[in-house]
């Protein structure tokens, strides 16, 4: 398989990670039940690649998009955004009034 890349996307910063996500988890508690939404998720994403999230009914894929949109938190592990570590951010810096990214 090869993949073109438009011109305008090709630079110097081709290749390296825009988003990495290492060994994510996720957990939901609903009442007595403990809900694992996401198990172990690794994935490093670079600039100017394109992507498809896809699985079953159920398989947590809106939970991983909540995730990489900065909508949620991972209960483990660590999601990088352009380098910086948005996994540990709370939640005012998560909805971008920071200044940070996200």
């Amino acid at each position: 398989m090869s993949v073109a890349i438009p011109t305008e996307l090709q630079s110097s910063a081709i290749g390296e990670a825009v988003i990495r996500v290492e060994d994510v988890h996720k957990y939901y508690d609903l009442g007595e039940t403990r809900v694992h939404a996401l198990r172990g998720v690794s994935v490093e994403i670079k600039r100017g690649e394109f992507v498809a999230i896809m699985g079953a009914s159920g398989s947590g894929k809106s939970t991983f998009m909540n995730l990489l949109g900065c909508l949620d938190r991972p209960t483990s592990g660590r999601y990088l955004l352009e380098g910086i570590d948005v996994s540990k951010h709370d939640k005012k810096a998560l909805d971008g009034r920071s200044g940070r990214p996200c």
